[in-house]
């Protein structure tokens, strides 16, 4: 039985080996460089603005993209489904109109916490 996945193993076994290792010569090398140069304008000749990235950067405009491409992908399961409903009859009416239950308690759930605000 451990014969059979034994090349499993072996493989997550290198994953953390490598992942470990990784992480730390990351740790003692730390690529923390500043010069003129990382603050030229590049291209669109605006110059970067320092004091940001001493800042912290505000996490709403993050979280609205997340919440949009959750629930961009999550439609896009929809049209699949529509093209072929009537084929594959009433279990895949049930399983999508599940899901789609499931994707408006998640979305009430966000709007009752007030994660599409942009106070």
């Amino acid at each position: 039985m451990i014969s059979d996945y034994l090349s499993v193993y072996v493989y997550f076994g290198l994953v953390l080996l490598v992942t470990l290792i990784v992480l730390a010569v990351s740790s003692l090398f730390p690529a923390i460089r500043t010069s003129r140069v990382k603050y030229m304008p590049y291209e669109s000749g605006i110059q970067t603005e320092t004091h940001l990235q001493q800042e912290r950067f505000p996490l709403r405009h993050y979280l609205v993209g997340l919440i949009f491409l959750i629930f961009d992908i999550e439609v896009i399961f929809l049209y699949p489904w529509a093209v072929v409903a009537k084929n594959i009859g009433p279990f895949a009416f049930y399983e999508m109109a599940f899901f789609l239950i499931a994707l408006l308690i998640g979305f009430a759930y966000i709007w009752r916490k007030r994660g599409l605000q942009w106070d």
